[in-house]
């Protein structure tokens, strides 16, 4: 989980030489990064809730997550479900309209405003997006496609 937190905000703050302040500011600042980190702390939740001990942990903290998760999505308008199996790198440029599930999207992507992925249904395969690809705003990709690496998904793509 850390792993991946520290490569989401390493895509956000691009400057590793930055000033403290300006730091902080940018990760104050980053709606999709704070989306990103209680995705990333659900699906952490999610595995060891599944180990024979681990649910003594889990359970007390899934209402946290719920709670946090609810915030997101009623003040961001971003929907990281669980079902989403997002890889390290992964960035959001605008909050609104977000919405990601029933997909598996590789590392350094990055998506825009009101962006749908991932179909309602779940298939055995489902959509899968390649590593470094770019989706732009008011795209959706509702079906059990792959899309390969380093692509451009332009504006308002179906």
């Amino acid at each position: 989980m850390f792993e991946n937190i520290r490569a989401d905000t390493k895509r956000v703050l691009r400057n590793e030489n930055a000033k403290l302040i300006n730091v902080l500011t940018s990760l104050y600042l980053s709606y999709g990064l704070h989306a990103i980190v209680i995705y990333r702390f659900g699906r952490w939740l999610g595995r060891i809730g599944k180990h024979r001990f681990g649910w003594i942990i889990a359970a007390p903290l899934y209402p946290v997550y719920w709670i946090l998760s609810a915030c997101i999505r009623l003040i961001y308008g971003i929907n990281l479900e669980q079902s989403a199996d997002i890889a390290a790198g992964f960035y959001i440029n605008h909050f609104g309209g977000i919405e990601v599930k029933n997909c598996c999207i590789g590392s350094r992507c990055n998506i825009q405003q009101q962006v749908k992925l991932g179909s309602t249904e779940t298939t055995d395969k489902g959509l899968v997006i390649g590593k470094g690809v770019y989706i732009g705003a008011h795209t959706q990709i509702c079906t059990d496609v792959t899309v390969g690496d380093g692509v451009t998904i332009g504006a308002g793509a179906i």
